[in-house]
């Protein structure tokens, strides 16, 4: 049975690895993001990447694609946001995204005044699709400068992060197993 959540409010705690992450996070297990596609892909670990200048965000859509290519991609477009009017940015936010095999789950953190501003229904239908996912917890924002949400994977697979520009958006490519 594949797991869904979308909360409208409280928080959660993340089990086992994933909580205790910090204190086991190895200097050579911090990879840092690009600015393109480069088949960097990893196992375990924390991707960051992003401009922590950026610090006012609107989430304008989270979606996802197979691609032919031999890689899942979900997409976390983005756009600044000021007095709760778009604005154009350069960059990303400061992001982290956490890689953890053993729970076969990533973790992303984005930090700075995140505004969500897509609809959590259609992403949770549109990941519900995907060949390699098991579920998607869209958290609500409970900080006021931090936005967390994960994806479960059906197992264990190599990822990697990027970002785009013109418009903003954070890429987290999942490769197929082949």
């Amino acid at each position: 049975m594949m797991r869904f959540m979308i909360l409208a409010w409280g928080c959660v705690l993340l089990p086992g690895a994933a909580a205790n992450a910090a204190a086991e996070l190895r200097p050579e297990a911090v990879h840092l993001a690009d600015n393109k596609k480069s088949q960097a892909y990893i196992r375990d670990g924390l991707i960051t990447g992003g401009d922590s200048a950026v610090n006012e965000f609107i989430v304008r859509d989270i979606r996802r694609a197979s691609n032919p290519g031999g890689f899942e991609r979900i997409v976390i477009d983005l756009e600044g946001n000021r007095n709760g009017e778009p604005v154009a940015i350069d960059r990303a936010p400061y992001y982290q995204v956490a890689v953890t095999p053993d729970e076969k789950r990533l973790v992303m953190s984005i930090h700075g005044k995140p505004r969500l501003g897509f609809d959590a229904r259609k992403v949770s239908m549109l990941m519900r699709k995907s060949p390699v996912l098991t579920g998607v917890l869209l958290l609500p924002a409970v900080e006021e400068d931090l936005w967390t949400f994960s994806v479960d994977l059906k197992d264990e697979r190599p990822v990697e992060v990027f970002e785009l520009s013109n418009p903003v958006r954070v890429i987290i490519d999942i490769r197929n197993k082949s």
